[in-house]
């Protein structure tokens, strides 16, 4: 029989909140990722209001996201082959030190002018291509710095260093842009990438937990053999895909969104960002908390419940009383659903296909959020954005339906023999 998803109680920490921080490398690693995470979102803030202000329309924020995420449709079992077959510290390494490149040339690029979103759409595009290789070897990684006990408070923590970064991000961004202009928020993510890069350099290579079946020569053939073999590994990646369709998109919305439903301007956009970040930081400390306690099923379900309800109320709202608290509904949501189905993914993944499993995980995302991003963009365009929020909202209650009756039905949601 499959590996089920759930480790059996032995195995699971008994650690607490911040558990997986007694592990050195991994602490070097979270504080490290924080900064380097503030700084890309210092960058995406930017990249959005940039491509937005140059033709007003939410089209080019919403290609702008979309090519971020789309070579990981393509790219993503790759990069989860590359992290089953070689060492994945280097292989990360590898990757930041070409994510500072890009940064650093973007910075050059709009310092001198060159702000058309067509180039802005390149760069974006190898950001994109970078992150499908880095993705899937950040993610196998943490069961090197932390081993399998603690692996799912290292998921939830990660989702905590994500959101703090993401909650401090946009507000940075938002006073960079003010008082300095978009090239201040590019240089910033340069110099966060090199923290990173150094904080790698300094793990103790003796201290990392080893999977003996870490290199291995599985096809990507093999790794979708065994997802398919696992019912609830299915289920889990197929929800979440349809969740990264309707709720992420949300994020290349806003900039529209505050201009055109509420009048406001960069100062606005940045705090309904950090609204999101702040929700989010919120539902993944919870979960840190919580750790192996918390209902798995309960938790995913809770999560699509009220990132609907942040969609419904912020597509009616009229002023920031409102849209902010709906946002914080919103990323509150999201977050709780996707860490809690990443560790499902995670702890089910197994030691043989770890890397093939996440790059799966990863294609299904990076796949599923820019196809959200092209349709949401021109809709709003075409309608208005109110339209699209609330179109998005009643979808996201629907799927929570399905979710429910398959969960409710145990045959169709156990591992598979």
């Amino acid at each position: 029989m499959s590996e089920p998803i759930a480790q059996s109680p032995e195995k699971q920490s008994k650690g607490g909140a911040f558990c997986s921080l007694k592990h050195r490398n991994y602490r070097y690693y979270f504080f490290a990722q924080l900064l380097s995470l503030t700084g890309s979102w210092t960058q995406t803030t930017a990249l959005m209001w940039l491509s937005y202000s140059s033709e007003q329309q939410s089209l080019w924020p919403s290609l702008i996201a979309a090519l971020q995420v789309l070579p990981g449709c393509f790219l993503g079992p790759l990069g989860g082959r590359l992290a089953d077959q070689y060492p994945r510290k280097k292989l990360i390494l590898i990757t930041q030190i070409l994510f500072s490149l890009q940064s650093l040339s973007l910075f050059l690029a709009v310092y001198f002018g060159f702000t058309s979103p067509y180039i802005l759409l390149c760069f974006s595009l190898l950001w994109g291509v970078i992150n499908a290789i880095d993705l899937p070897a950040r993610l196998t990684f943490l069961v090197e710095m932390v081993g399998m006990q603690d692996l799912f408070n290292a998921v939830a923590l990660n989702s905590l260093q994500f959101n703090l970064a993401r909650l401090a991000g946009p507000a940075i961004g938002a006073l960079l842009l003010i008082n300095y202009g978009p090239e201040a928020c590019f240089l910033l993510n340069t110099l966060s990438y090199l923290i990173l890069i150094l904080a790698l350099v300094l793990m103790n290579q003796a201290t990392m937990f080893q999977e003996p079946s870490q290199r291995n020569n599985a096809s990507l053939f093999d790794g979708l053999k065994f997802i398919l073999a696992r019912s609830d590994l299915v289920l889990v990646i197929s929800i979440a895909g349809g969740m990264a369709l309707l709720g992420w998109p949300l994020l290349a919305l806003l900039p529209g969104f505050v201009e055109k439903e509420l009048t406001l301007g960069q100062e606005a956009y940045g705090t309904l960002l950090s609204g999101v970040g702040g929700g989010a930081l919120t539902s993944a400390l919870i979960l840190a908390i919580l750790g192996n306690k918390a209902s798995k099923g309960i938790s995913q379900a809770l999560g699509m419940l009220l990132a609907g309800v942040g969609l419904f109320t912020l597509g009616v709202s009229n002023s920031m009383l409102f849209a902010l608290p709906s946002t914080v509904l919103f990323g509150a949501g999201m977050i709780l659903f996707f860490a809690t189905s990443q560790g499902l993914v995670q702890l089910g993944a197994g030691n043989t296909h770890r890397g093939l499993v996440l790059g799966v995980w990863s294609m299904m995302l990076c796949s599923m959020v820019p196809m959200g991003n092209f349709l949401a963009g021109p809709l709003a365009d075409l309608f208005t954005v109110r339209h699209v929020m609330l179109s998005q909202a009643v979808l996201i209650w629907i799927l929570l339906m399905l979710f429910v009756l398959i969960k409710t039905r145990p045959f169709l949601s156990k591992p598979a023999a």
